[in-house]
C-alpha cells in the first residue's frame, strides 16, 4: 500500500470510499488522524464526524476514514485528557461538544474517488457490533442516528 497522507477533511456522505484496514495498516492510520487532530488542534465529537461540513479525513489515494460516533470518541479519547490530567472516555466524545468544537474548514478537492477491492462501512468498536448483533437476535430494530451502525445492522438484517 502507498504511503497515505492526510489530504484534507471531507463531509462523511461523500462519495470517497471507506477502505478497510487490517492490523498494522489500520494502527498507521488512526496514527496519522490523531497526529492530525493534534497539529490542527481539531476538536469534534462522533455526531459532528459524521454530520458536520468536514469530519472525515480524506487521504492521497481517494479515499477516507469513516467512523461510528463511539471509535471517533475513543480516537479523540486517545487524543485529549480532561481539565486535571485525568483520562477520558469514548463518552466525552460522543455526542457534540457545542462551543468547544473546532472543526476543519471546508475546501473543494481535485482527487477522485478511488476504487477499492472491498469498501467498508467504518471503524467500529465492540461495543457497537454487540449492540448491532443483539438487535439483530432480539429481532428489535436499532434505534441509532449512528450512519456506520445502520449501515451495519442493515447489511447483518440481510444474512441473519
Amino acid at each position: 500500500m502507498e504511503e497515505l497522507k492526510i489530504i484534507g477533511w471531507v463531509d462523511f456522505d461523500s462519495d470517497y470510499p471507506t477502505r478497510k484496514f487490517k492490523g498494522e495498516d489500520f494502527n498507521n492510520v488512526v496514527h496519522k488522524i490523531r497526529v492530525e487532530i493534534v497539529e490542527n488542534e481539531y476538536l469534534f465529537s462522533g455526531e459532528e464526524h459524521q454530520y458536520g461540513l468536514c469530519g472525515a479525513p480524506l487521504f492521497s489515494d481517494g479515499t477516507c476514514f469513516r467512523a461510528s460516533m463511539r471509535a471517533w470518541g475513543h480516537i479523540m479519547s486517545t487524543v485529549y485528557t480532561g481539565p486535571n490530567g485525568e483520562a477520558l472516555s469514548y463518552m466525552d466524545f460522543y455526542m457534540s461538544l457545542g462551543d468547544e468544537s473546532k472543526m476543519p474548514e471546508f475546501k473543494e478537492y481535485e482527487i477522485e474517488p478511488a476504487t477499492v477491492e472491498e469498501e467498508s462501512f467504518g471503524c467500529t468498536l465492540k461495543q457497537d457490533r454487540d449492540m448491532v448483533d443483539e438487535s439483530i437476535a432480539m429481532g428489535m430494530e436499532l434505534m441509532t442516528t449512528d450512519k456506520v451502525l445502520q449501515k451495519l445492522f442493515e447489511e447483518k438484517k440481510k444474512g441473519s
